[in-house]
């Protein structure tokens, strides 16, 4: 049997978040026939008292190996014959990192999933060994401003995220040249009930799927709400996900605007689509970027068939329009639209049902990981052909 292209995934740690969510989804729809996996993993396990490891047992369960850099990255001691050799002939040690430069020879591809993650293992490549390196871009330059200050820009990476022609080379203009591979947030459609009902409820629920943080502003989503309310009086608007809405200033809101009867702060959601259905949900706004849903949510919200619409936080002049996903900057638009959707029930079924369509060609991993098993593939032959 022809021996399986080994690849390396690099990961600062197992929470339940976007690139790690990214990394499991790529670990469990590769053909393990032709394809082993193993994670490097920066941080040990329980490293924050905040977030659980969430997906390191999810990576066990598919039979996948975990090393810890800490492991792995261990100093060779010189042996007593070696410390004879330099005293009398200057014979110089060899390399002390030499343990985990031989680790990643092992591989036939080094995945770095974030770009955040490159500076941690760069130093510790070989030539040959950087030749087989993928950088998954997870953030961008609009959000992290200096996500590519460690990278060297001379040399040539070769990068794969879900930029398109144009706008990649916005997002790389710092580097001379480089590779690029598109390959967006792809995931497993689960076997889940979609929304089957779309009639006009007389108290409708909005909902909104995030973590309470100054980094994802929910301002002009409650005060868009207060716009709704002047149509419909008996709307009402569940906010799900972690934090303490004191804390990071989002109770201001309600409580300035007297919103407090209708505005609900739910907590985090084991499974986002679960819940949806449960509260049968009739709207979703998200935070969207650069045209799209600002990550994964949108696309989860997608598969269960439940209409969403988006305030624009990414205004990339690259960025294309996608009218599925409607995109807001004006508050009386998104309020007006919000309205359309849950007083016509055409309307929102139509929205939904192309939402659902488009997020099962372009993200539907099953029909999609056929890209990165060519690219891992790709690798392995290039570097067989040089030796």
């Amino acid at each position: 049997m022809q021996n399986k292209v080994k690849v390396l995934f690099v990961v600062s740690e197992f929470y339940q978040a976007g690139t790690q969510r990214f990394t499991y989804e790529l670990d469990r729809s590769l053909n393990k026939e032709k394809f082993s996996v193993e994670i490097l993993c920066l941080l040990p396990l329980n490293s924050s008292n905040r977030f659980t490891d969430y997906y390191y047992l999810k990576h066990l369960e598919l039979g996948t190996k975990i090393h810890f850099i800490d492991e792995i990255n261990q100093l060779t001691v010189p042996t007593f014959s070696q410390k004879i050799k330099k005293r009398l002939f200057r014979t110089p040690y060899a390399d002390e990192r030499i343990r985990i430069r031989s680790f990643f020879d092992e591989f036939d591809s080094i995945s770095v999933m974030g770009e955040y993650n490159f500076k941690e293992i760069y130093k510790y490549l070989t030539p040959e060994n950087r030749r087989k390196l993928l950088i998954h871009i997870q953030n961008s330059k609009y959000q992290v401003k200096q996500a590519y200050a460690s990278f060297p820009k001379e040399e040539v990476f070769h990068f794969v995220s879900g930029f398109h022609n144009g706008q990649i080379e916005s997002e790389l203009s710092e580097f001379s040249t480089f590779k690029h591979t598109y390959f967006n947030l792809n995931f497993k459609f689960e076997n889940t009930p979609n929304k089957d009902a779309y009639l006009k409820s007389t108290s409708p629920k909005i909902g909104i799927f995030t973590r309470l943080t100054q980094a994802k502003p929910l301002d002009p989503f409650i005060y868009a709400f207060q716009l709704v309310l002047d149509q419909i009086p008996n709307a009402e608007f569940h906010i799900y996900g972690s934090g303490d809405p004191e804390k990071e200033g989002v109770s201001r809101y309600v409580n300035q605007l007297n919103l407090q009867n209708k505005v609900f702060f739910r907590g985090h959601q084991e499974s986002v689509t679960s819940t949806a259905l449960q509260d049968n949900l009739d709207l979703v706004w998200l935070h969207g970027y650069h045209g799209l849903p600002g990550g994964w949510v949108g696309f989860d919200i997608s598969t269960v068939k439940i209409p969403q619409l988006f305030w624009n936080f990414g205004k990339n002049e690259h960025a294309k329009s996608y009218p599925f996903f409607p995109m807001f900057n004006s508050l009386n638009d998104f309020a007006n639209k919000s309205v359309e959707v849950l007083t016509q029930t055409e309307v929102a079924k139509n929205l939904a049902n192309q939402q659902f369509l488009y997020t099962d060609e372009h993200y539907n991993i099953d029909k999609n990981i056929q890209v990165m098993e060519e690219l891992y593939s790709s690798l392995e032959y290039s570097e067989k052909s040089k030796k």
